[in-house]
């Protein structure tokens, strides 16, 4: 039994601490609270944070590297959506990344969009319906069903894998949360989505979304893009506690190494005007009770001894962590006994299928003339991306697309069939001469490449298939690579080694003129089919909207104008 005396005790039906003290062993045996205490100082004791929304390949890492990088900012549970690694190898390469050791606890929502769209607008490794679901729903560590991105799937009247997967898992796992993915879905359309069973969403929300999404009886996963002044309003005027918790979704390498995990997004909320007992309760009990994971999220007889010991609240730094009872953490120290990743099968470690590819293999050719042509056009504040309309003088069937303010942009299929290159352009990328090509590419993972030049572009995407994946980052004077051996996905190396690797990256990006918020991620989802408006995938530009493959040399000129 190990005794925890005269401490802060945090106390979640109150969202208050408490003064008293604590005895374990691998559960919570009693807590005695001092009522009317009113000592001061000491240190406090909280429950582990619980991160119910993730992706751990967003960090380009195992489970069991993950575990060591995030346990010392107090995560003791998440709840991880791996449909990456889905995308990749299917639903036995799956089940290989979900099986690999990890301090924390990890849970799992088995994924729903594998692929994000269909076979007819882009090329995967794996797909996931209603069989697999099946599959993996006798596993125990499975809590929920990964969020559904493909609304037009919902709002259809026809059969499709979308409602087939919902279907099969409503019949597996009557009383388990299906996970959504809604952004600037509302009014009437929201009714539909959350009457289909999907109640809860995670993705950018305002202080308008937040009361529509409430009201309506939806869960909000609240990540740290999230967290602004004007939101954590709407959420604390309104008392909306237990309707929403905190999350992380994405955490890059570099950023999670330099700024944290949840507590990040904690913190932030904190500084933003939300009471440090109402943060607490929102990366704590609130998620705890989604997941219905009973055991945990409290500080009460018969939980879980999952703790965080906080000598300064006011930065809550951690002082010791116990998981499960026993010390894992103290911050003189580190981590007790990191996790080791096990010798992995050669199979996911060569999982590259393309021949290399040559200049010829890009046309970008035009008929003479003066036209305009449709470009993907990138938000530098956002994700999101737009039509853009361009005209172009095309002499001797060419142009000179980069003085025109364009880079050459497309995403190679990787998995075997020598598909072929359907490159179109990509306004407010580069501006300066160089090529990025990265099989870390929402969701399908084939190669995604940016190019000031076509040379450039077969220079970089060979480099990542000689590589067998990772980032491979060329400019005339030289060229760099960050290998993803797994998959072409996640990294082997330990995170600090990683973390300063992607770092290199993202200075690459903004050296080269790259804007956006979150670099790396800004340009990994170019290729992801279900964030609007228009991106690219093997099979050329998808208009996410529409759901079909547009041509960018008719699209202005056959009667397809943009609203």
């Amino acid at each position: 039994m190990t005794y925890l005396k005269n401490v802060w005790i945090y106390n979640s039906a109150y969202r208050s601490f408490d003064f008293g003290s604590i005895a374990f062993d691998k559960t919570i045996r009693h807590v005695e609270r001092n009522f009317d205490e009113e000592s001061h100082g000491g240190l406090v004791v909280i429950p582990g944070f619980i991160d119910i929304h993730m992706h751990i390949e967003s960090s380009m890492t195992s489970p069991s590297e993950f575990s060591n990088a995030v346990l010392p900012h107090g995560t003791t549970t998440v709840v991880a959506d791996c449909h990456e690694v889905a995308n990749v190898f299917g639903v036995e390469g799956l089940e290989a990344y979900m099986d690999l050791p990890s301090l924390l606890d990890v849970f799992y929502a088995i994924p729903s969009s594998v692929p994000s769209t269909s076979k007819e607008l882009e090329t995967s490794g794996g797909q996931i319906d209603a069989s697999e679901v099946e599959q993996l729903c006798k596993r125990d560590d499975i809590l929920a069903l990964g969020e559904i991105m493909n609304a037009n799937d919902l709002f259809s009247e026809e059969d499709n894998r979308t409602k087939r997967i919902i279907k099969a898992f409503k019949t597996c796992r009557p009383d388990s949360p299906i996970e959504g993915h809604c952004p600037k879905i509302s009014g009437e359309q929201l009714s539909k989505f959350i009457a289909s069973g999907v109640d809860s969403d995670h993705t950018e929300q305002t202080a308008q979304s937040i009361m529509e999404k409430v009201s309506a009886g939806m869960f909000l996963e609240i990540q740290q893009k999230s967290v602004k002044k004007e939101t954590i309003k709407a959420l604390c005027d309104e008392y909306l506690a237990g309707t929403f918790c905190f999350c992380t979704d994405d955490v890059m390498s570099d950023v999670l190494q330099e700024k944290g995990h949840l507590d990040a997004v904690v913190k932030q909320a904190i500084f933003y005007g939300m009471p440090i007992t109402e943060a607490i309760y929102a990366a704590t009990y609130a998620p705890a009770m989604r997941m219905r994971l009973f055991d945990r999220g409290q500080i009460a007889p018969g939980k879980l001894a999952d703790l965080l010991v906080i000598d300064d609240l006011e930065t809550l730094h951690i002082k010791a962590i116990f998981k499960n009872g026993a010390m894992v953490y103290d911050s003189s120290n580190g981590l007790v006994t990191p996790t080791k990743l096990p010798n992995l099968d050669k199979k996911y470690l060569n999982s590259i299928q393309r021949k290399k590819i040559s200049e010829k293999d890009f046309d970008l050719s035009c008929p003479d003339g003066n036209r305009d042509i449709l470009v993907i056009e990138k938000d530098t504040a956002t994700t999101f991306t737009k039509k853009g309309r361009q005209t172009v003088d095309v002499v001797d069937n060419t142009f000179d697309y980069f003085a025109a303010g364009l880079n050459v942009i497309a995403s190679v299929e990787r998995y075997g069939h020598e598909s072929p290159i359907k490159p179109a352009f990509l306004k407010n990328g580069l501006k300066k001469s160089g090529a990025i090509c990265s099989s870390w590419a929402h969701d399908s993972h084939n190669l995604l490449v940016l190019a000031t030049s076509v040379e450039l572009a077969v220079r970089a995407v060979n480099l990542v298939i000689e590589n067998q994946g990772g980032i491979a980052l060329v400019d005339e004077q030289k060229e760099s690579f960050v290998p993803l051996a797994y998959g072409g996905i996640v990294s082997l190396e330990p995170m600090p080694k990683l973390a300063k690797q992607i770092k290199g990256v993202r200075k690459w990006l903004k050296d080269h003129g790259y804007e956006a918020r979150e670099e790396v991620m800004n340009f990994a989802v170019l290729s992801l089919p279900v964030s609007p408006e228009l991106k690219i995938s093997d099979k050329g530009l998808v208009d996410v909207v529409q759901k079909r493959v547009l041509d960018w040399r008719t699209y202005y000129s056959d009667g397809n104008k943009s609203k």
